[in-house]
């Protein structure tokens, strides 16, 4: 965090920036109120000033101060920065441009050596083999920018390390800093460079052949802010504005898909949970949006807050639907271009699509499911900011339930929330291991140097990678806010939430380690599971039986002790 960013918020008080907006009421250790962001009948809204956090527990907005000052006043962070520094007093040292003029040719190095890997290395031929199967010939390698990262730990590092130094490479997202040393963040992976709208290279996306994660993005950098980005725009956008209408998917291969088709109004998301600034960023070319994500995602939660966000934001809102299993690239590759503007043109309403999810997800026969179709909906119509919309949603429930429509909007109008310092349900404390590393290590409650001991980075899922790996550049002691800084906005949302949660531990030191076990010890379980039962079948096609039998008991001695470790997890 730079030194301008920790002195704001050293002389500026979260709690009497928030309270211009809102009203706080003190609780427990902190403060609740109604949240701004959505239409909030119970205090749902938390701030935390001992962590300069705040965070709402009914739409799952969260952040520090320059977050929520940079969302409630839809403020860049530059301009957030300006105008927090004036109150603070403080003058910013400028370095405009001329910073990122320093930064930005590691970036376009960066490129034109995945690029050549693509093309001119023996390493890359799986990675050519792999773009011409999903229908990306030689030519649109070039057209894209397509690439690939050898699967060696420094081979960028090699490349660019003594040029631009270890410093700035990590600064730029393009290496991770590991437990010893750094290494390259993207390893033997196809690499589809995100461009900004001057076409330039900002940041990286990555897809593996086989592993988790499948895709893994650059980190929040100088240049970059997944939320704040949107993959092809500067291909897109001219198309877009002629349209007025752009075409929403989720993945690099979707819109290399449709643009490849013709459809080249179409846009990525880089996962369904969007933001305010991306649909900021929408409404500046289009009047109209059409989501096309997979079915399992456009019906999930995050895609659902994205629509509302859409919507608030004065975009009309409409989804596609697919055949099950199918995505915007399947569908275009299998059925040709008539088959996605088919899908395109049947696009309905989100809110008709949301209503029509409720009637196929619940038993609207039965009392209980219509109690859980009413609770599925009462988020959904909260978020809406359109009085006309909500009524109009309110009574397509109310039809679909059958019961009288002013009850129906009463109920969908309220809701029990969360609040400060109150005791965590059993429901509530079914945290994975990655959640509870993190919201100890947030609160303070455990160290980076304890946790690094048995896992790094790469040891948690795609979600909180970029939580943990800002953690470990903090350094120690950490401040919480710093480390919310460093983040995306939805990872901010993540980490504020884990930090506030009103989930407490008995016994923290306990938590810790049987987080750690669970979260290093059972990966390499499942390893030595696997590769003792291909011994074992191994020697029984070789007809050794004493060694097929000496490997079932070494799975077996295995499969107990991986038993054992989910029992004291609480994992049955």
């Amino acid at each position: 965090m730079s030194d301008n960013v920790r002195a704001i918020k050293e002389r500026v008080d979260l709690v009497s920036v928030v309270s211009r907006y809102l009203t706080l009421t003190k609780s427990g250790q902190g403060f609740k109120g109604r949240c701004p962001f959505h239409k909030d009948d119970t205090p749902s809204f938390m701030v935390s000033p001992g962590k300069g956090l705040w965070h709402c527990f009914g739409c799952g907005e969260g952040g520090d101060l320059f977050g929520f000052v940079m969302k409630i006043e839809r403020l860049t962070f530059s301009e957030a920065l300006e105008r927090l520094a004036s109150e603070a007093g403080i003058t910013l040292e400028r370095k405009g441009d001329g910073e990122k003029d320093r930064l930005r040719p590691a970036l376009a190095e960066a490129a034109e050596h995945f690029a050549r890997n693509l093309t001119d290395s023996k390493g890359g031929r799986r990675a050519r083999e792999y773009l011409v199967g999903r229908g990306f010939d030689e030519a649109s390698w070039g057209r894209y920018g397509l690439g690939y990262a050898l699967s060696s730990w420094d081979d960028l590092k090699g490349k660019l390390g003594k040029g631009y130094g270890e410093k700035l490479l990590l600064d730029l997202g393009l290496l991770v800093q590991g437990k010893e040393t750094s290494y390259d963040r993207f390893r033997d992976r196809v690499i589809f460079p995100i461009y900004d709208l001057a076409n330039r290279p900002i940041a990286f996306g990555g897809r593996a052949f086989e592993g988790e994660p499948k895709y893994l993005n650059s980190p929040k950098t100088p240049f970059f802010d997944k939320g704040r980005e949107l993959y092809g725009l500067s291909w897109a956008r001219d198309e877009i504005a002629r349209r007025q209408s752009a075409v929403l998917v989720e993945g690099y291969t979707d819109v290399l898909s449709l643009h490849q088709a013709g459809l080249t109004n179409a846009v990525g998301s880089m996962g369904t949970a969007l933001t305010q600034e991306q649909a900021d960023l929408l409404g500046r070319f289009a009047k109209e949006v059409v989501v096309a994500y997979d079915r399992d995602a456009a019906g999930g939660a995050a895609a659902l807050r994205g629509m509302q966000i859409l919507r608030n934001s004065s975009l009309l809102v409409r989804v596609a639907r697919f055949p099950e299993g199918d995505d915007p690239d399947s569908l275009v590759r299998r059925d040709g271009r008539e088959a996605i503007e088919a899908a395109l043109a049947e696009a309905r309403p989100f809110h008709l699509v949301f209503i029509d999810a409720l009637r196929e997800r619940h038993n609207l026969a039965d009392l209980s499911g219509k109690e859980a179709a009413l609770a599925e909906a009462r988020p959904f119509y909260q978020g809406l900011a359109s009085l006309p919309l909500r009524q109009e949603i309110a009574g397509l429930v109310a039809d679909l339930l059958d019961l009288p429509v002013e009850r129906v909007m009463e109920d969908l109008g309220g809701r029990r929330t969360l609040r400060m310092g109150e005791e965590a349900t059993p429901a509530q404390e079914r945290w994975g291991e990655e959640e509870v590393v993190l919201a100890l290590l947030l609160r303070g409650e455990a160290t980076w140097e304890r946790v690094a001991a048995y896992a790094g980075p790469e040891d948690f899922s795609e979600g909180h990678r970029p939580i943990v790996e800002a953690i470990a550049a903090a350094g120690e002691p950490f401040d919480t806010s710093q480390v919310i800084t460093r983040l995306d906005e939805e990872s901010a949302r993540r980490a504020s939430f884990l930090a506030l949660a009103p989930v407490t531990f008995s016994d923290a030191e306990k938590a810790l380690e049987d987080a750690l076990r669970h979260l290093v010890r059972e990966p390499e379980l499942d390893g030595q599971i696997a590769s003792a039962r291909e011994e074992m079948r191994r020697a029984e096609e070789a007809g050794d039986l004493a060694r097929r039998d000496a490997q079932q008991r070494i799975v077996q001695t295995l499969l107990r002790e991986k038993k054992g470790l989910r029992r004291r997890n609480g994992r049955g």
